[in-house]
Formats: structure tokens, sequence, C-alpha cells
């Protein structure tokens, strides 16, 4: 039976079991990301072996779940920190601090959709490689997956041999060049592409801008085009960006990475080894550059980050409440695909959900007179903060993140790998609950006099109750059911802490429940007043539709009598007219026909009487040649005639032969006229 933190059942297989004992020994105490998900199959890097598991998640739930086992066709030759799919799924990329390598997948066929063998030897299947850097004298800062518009390629030209539809990139630096620029980079992302030249050129270029961000917190603005040949064009680098409002510090003097969101306009953030995240609007910069001296250039693009929030971590479970966390913590950003408001963070000491309210936020910045547009927009954010898994305490043991994956098989889940190899799997949070909860926070805000009761009738929907009654049970938590995993190891000084900071939780929650059942004892109340008032309109519907029914009923009955009588009058009329039709006068036309019709009854009676005679006088001579014949025969007197008796004879008979038929085709056509006449 599944476990509550582990849906899925993955700790049970093989591979994982595999993983946990590879991790357990492994002494690395950094945020990995070791696993990816793409089109029902889970990915897992396992660096014992150097191979890539590919779990198909249709079969994890049957006794022997189908898997295989990619190899690259050259091993990389440094650590790998994290692996990337891309988005038609056909690469993957094992990325490192020491180089990037480049797996190209096999064909998927058959009915589950598995890894074709058949170029296979073994259990295994080899993948062509491409390995991009691993120069020591170079450190790999980022790997990201480009978008589906153009491939993205490593700062400087790839090696022969790269497909045009490579859709994997990975940026490299080089120490002593960006030493020069005051501060080594730590990470990077891309902004939205930007068209140089018309839509309707028959070869728009395209520009790719790179935020790079240095360790004192500057972000440097690299826009790079590139060719047909997906070969470097020009790489400008500008910067650093002008950061609104402005702060001696820079806002962080220890930077470790920076993610841009898929939001119009742009929003970027910005994470700092000591647990605080910088949400910022992308905006291009106006305020820079002096009108009578600047020139415009379809290269030259300049932005500057507009601060709209400051988030301060929880990083780990704070039991002393007096304890500053370690600064070496670095906190890796994922975006979130199917929600472009949200992100995660991924550090030593679990997993961190932000929902940035940027619908709110950016209706708010619309409205900004244009005028104060030289300055910071007056943008305040409150975006909702969760802490899904934790895995450590503030002044204790780091347990870094190992693997995060968001898949959506069966359901939107979340699959996190832990520092001891173990696997949580745990439902994806709802988006329309965070934008209540944030919904709730702004309400607060603005009332604060009702800080502990909640007018749903006005802020929540009402078809959304539940959602409503989970946002109240986490009012001044900035938790939702946190897992935790610290281990077996933990002093009982922190066990007894932990257990008086679950009983102050437990006065919190009960105060919470509290308010729900006050807030459940209103919405019945409120309820049976509805149920009362829709029991009165059903009453007065039931009298309004039996009133109909007989009105509808006698109606019918009317309906039937009219019926009826219609029927009869209809008869009547027929037979007055019947009568009205034999009572009237013969007109001169039928006096005629009848006359007519007369005179041809009268011939047809003489010719039927001629007929009769003809008949007769055929009869007779039919017989005498019989009786001549007879007499011929037996001995009889015969009477012999001449030829010219014989002559006459034949003649007579055939005259009486065609007289007969013209009479009787005389006959036929007086019949036709008569009942032609008639009818």
């Amino acid at each position: 039976m599944p476990s509550i933190t582990d849906m899925l059942n993955l700790n049970k297989l093989e591979m994982f079991q595999t993983m946990r004992k590879i991790l357990e020994t492994d002494g690395a105490n950094t945020v990995r990301n070791l696993i990816a998900y793409k089109d029902q199959i889970l990915y897992i890097w396992n660096p014992d072996e150097c191979c890539l598991y590919s779990l198909l998640l249709n079969t994890v739930h049957e006794e022997q779940p189908s898997y295989q086992k990619l190899f690259p066709g050259s091993p990389p030759l440094f650590d790998v920190d994290e692996i990337l799919i891309n988005e038609p799924g056909t690469l993957c990329a094992l990325v490192g601090s020491k180089g990037v390598s480049v797996m190209r997948f096999p064909k998927r066929m058959g009915s589950k959709s598995l890894y074709d063998t058949s170029s296979s030897q073994g259990e295994g299947i080899t993948c062509s490689t491409s390995l991009f850097k691993t120069n020591s004298s170079y450190q790999t800062l980022d790997g990201r997956e480009t978008s589906p518009v153009v491939s993205r390629q490593p700062r400087g030209q790839p090696p022969r041999g790269t497909h045009k539809q490579q859709k994997l990139f990975a940026v490299v630096q080089d120490f002593s060049r960006l030493a020069s620029l005051g501060d080594t980079a730590v990470g990077l992302d891309f902004a939205p592409p930007v068209l140089l030249g018309s839509r309707i050129q028959s070869d728009p270029s395209i520009m790719w801008p790179i935020l790079v961000l240095q360790g004192n917190g500057d972000v440097l603005c690299m826009n790079t085009t590139v060719d047909d040949s997906m070969n470097i064009k020009s790489a400008k680098i500008t910067g650093p960006l002008t950061m609104y409002p402005p702060a001696d510090d820079n806002y962080s003097e220890d930077a470790c990475s920076i993610l841009v969101m898929d939001t119009i306009p742009p929003s970027v953030v910005i994470a700092s080894n000591f647990g605080e995240l910088y949400n910022c609007l992308l905006l291009p910069d106006t305020q820079a550059k002096n009108e009578d001296e600047y020139e415009p250039s379809e290269y030259h693009h300049e932005y500057s980050l507009h601060i709209i929030e400051t988030i301060e971590l929880e990083l780990g479970l704070n039991i002393e409440d007096n304890g500053e966390y370690d600064s070496s913590n670095t906190i890796q950003l994922k975006r979130d695909a199917a929600v472009t408001s949200r992100y995660w963070c991924l550090h030593n000491t679990g997993v961190h959900s932000v929902t940035v309210p940027l619908s709110e936020l950016l209706d708010e910045f619309s409205k900004t007179n244009p005028d104060d547009f030289r300055g910071s927009p007056d943008i305040q954010g409150q975006s909702f903060v969760e802490y899904y898994i934790c895995t450590g305490l503030m002044n204790g043991e780091t347990k870094p993140i190992k693997g995060f994956a968001i898949l959506n098989f069966p359901t939107d889940l979340l699959v996190t790998l832990l520092s001891n190899g173990e696997v949580v799997t745990q439902a994806v949070p709802d988006f329309h609950y965070n934008k209540l909860s944030i919904a709730n926070m702004y309400m607060n805000e603005d009332n604060p006099a009702s800080e502990d009761q909640v007018d749903s009738s006005e802020n929540v929907d009402k078809d959304n109750f539940s959602s409503f009654i989970s946002a109240l049970l986490q009012k001044e938590n900035g938790t939702r059911n946190t897992i935790l995993k610290l281990g077996p190891d933990v002093p009982k000084e922190i066990v007894v802490q932990m257990v008086l900071q679950t009983m102050n939780m437990r006065r919190s929650t009960l105060n919470n429940h509290k308010i729900v059942s006050e807030e459940i004892e209103r919405r019945v109340h409120m309820l049976a007043k509805a149920k009362e008032r829709q029991l009165q309109e059903m009453q007065r519907l039931e009298e309004a539709r039996k009133k109909l029914q007989d009105d509808v009923e006698n109606k019918a009955e009317k309906l039937d009598e009219i019926s009826n009588k219609q029927e009869k009058l209809t008869q009547r009329a027929s037979s007055i007219l019947l009568r009205l039709v034999s009572a009237a006068p013969d007109s001169i036309s039928i006096k005629k026909k009848r006359e007519l019709l007369g005179a041809y009854k009268s011939k047809m009676d003489l010719m039927n009487k001629r007929i009769e005679e003809a008949r007769e006088k055929w009869n007779i001579v039919q017989s005498e040649s019989a009786a001549a014949v007879y007499k011929q025969l037996y001995g009889g007197h015969s009477i012999k005639l001449t030829l010219e008796q014989e002559l006459v004879i034949k003649g007579n008979l055939s005259e009486l032969g065609s007289t007969i038929l013209d009479l009787e085709k005389k006959v036929r056509d007086l019949r036709t006229v008569i009942n032609t006449i008639a009818s």
C-alpha cells in the first residue's frame, strides 16, 4: 500500500534502493538535481554506474516495472550535478562544474513507448554523446533548457557535429576573463528573445539577452545573436543593470542563483546564500542615457531591475529561535511549468515554493503614473511562501536536496530525492488555493480589525468553501503540512524543543480550528436559511405547476370539443355541397355532352346488333362447311362448288372478318371515350 510520503511506491524499486546506497556514502554537501521528468518517463542519474535510468511511470505499480539503462557513448569525466531533458524529449544534458555532456536518446517504439534496443547489446542502451567543455580553466555556471523558437548555444562556438535542433545549452565561465569584470559569475538565465529587423524580412535576426548574475549581486546582460549554423554572431556585454530603488549593498553581497519567469513583463528572481529572495520586474531602462547623446541601435538593448518584494526564507527548523543559518547554503531556483507565477527553491534544508501575485502586481503597475517611471514603480508585493520538505535544523547538520521533479502522472506530483536516497512524493499544491491565501493576506492588511475573522461572502468564492477553510487552517502558519525528514540522529534536547514547539503549534492550530468551527456554524446557519427559502420557493413553484397543469387539462378538453365540432361542421358542409351540385340545372355544355353520349350509345347498340348478326352468319357458314366436310368424308351428298363460288365465299368471309374487327375496334374506342367523359 502506498505511504503518505511515497504515493508511487518509488522507494521499493530496485533503482532507488541502489541510489540510496550510493547517496549514503556520498560526501558531497551541495544541492544537486539528479532526476528529471518528460513524457511519462522519470529519469534518474546513477553516478556509480555512470548511466541514466529511464522509468516508465505507467508500469510503476506493476510487479515488474519497465525501466531501461541509458549509457553515454563517452562517459563524462566530471561529477554530474544536474540532468536536463529538452522539450521534444530527444536530448539529455549532463551538467557538471567542469563541463556539459549531451546524450541523444534513441527512438521510442512499441505499445509502452520504450526506447529502441535493436542497436544495443546487453541490458543497457548506448547513446551518442557530444562533449562541450572539459578544460580546467573553465567552469560551468548553469544549465538551462532552451525555447522551441531557436537553439541557444554556449558562450563560444560549439564543437562540430552539434545538431541544429539541439535544445539544451550551458554557459561556461572563464575565471580570468570574468575576474577582470570585478567578480565571478554564479548563475544565468535567458530573457525573452528580441526580434531584430522586420518580421517580413526573409531572414530576420533574433537576439537572446542572457542575464548573468555575479557573486556581489550585480546582473550583467549579454546580448547574443546566432546565425543559421548556430554560431555566435555577436555577444555584447552591458551592465551591471540598474536596480530600483537603489541600495548601498546592491541588495545582496552573496548572490547564488537567478531565474527569469515567463511573464509579461518578465519577472526576475535573485537568490542569496542567506535565504533572501528578490522578486524583480525586468523593464527597458530609459533613464540611464541622455536623450541628446543617446543613439539608438538595433543591437543595443539595456534593461533595469525593479525590486517589488524581498522574501526571507526559513532555511531549516529554528528550535531555539536565536540561531542563524550557515551562509554556505546554495539555493537553486526552478520554474514551474504549469504555473508561470510560481517557482521552487531547492536548498540544503528542503524545498520551498513561492507564488507571486503577478496579476495583482501587474494591475497595480499598469496604474502607475508614466511621469513617475524614472524612479521605481510603487509596487508592494506579498508572495505566498510554503515550506514543503524540511531536512535540517538551523545551526545543525545540512542535508541538501539531491533531486527534484514535477510529474503530471497520474496527477500533478512532486518527486524529491533526499540526501540519504529516500524519495518523497506529494501532491502539487493547488494554485487556486495559493491565490486564495494571497487574497486573504491582502484582505487582512486592508482590514486589521478583522484579523481573526474572515468575511467569506465578500472575499472568497462561495463555491470554493473547502479552499476557504484550508486557508483559515493555514492562517499565521507559513507552512502547509511540512514533511520533516531530519533523520534518526537528532539530539534529545532538540526533540524536547520540537515537542514544545509542537505544543505551541497545537495551541495555534486549535485556535484556528475554533475559528473554522465558528465559520462552519455560520455557514451552516446561512445554508439553513437558504434551504428554508428554497423550500418556500419550491412550494410556491409547486402550486404554480399544479395551476398550470389544471389550465392545460381544461384547455385540452376544450380543444377536443372544438375538434369534434369542427369535424361535424366539415361533414355537413360536404353534404350540402354535394346537394347543391346535384340540384343545379344542367349547363349547355353538359347537355351537349349528354346528347353526344346518347348518340354514341345508339351507335354502340347498332354496332352490337350488327356484330351479333355477323356472328350468326359466321356460325351458319361454319356449320355448313362442317356438314359439307362430313358428307364428303362419310359418303353423303356433297355440294361441289366451282372455283368462282369458292372465291366469292372466301371474299365474303374475309369481309365479314374485317367488318367484325372494325366494329370491335370502334366499340373499344367508344368505351374509352365514354369512360373519359364519365370521369
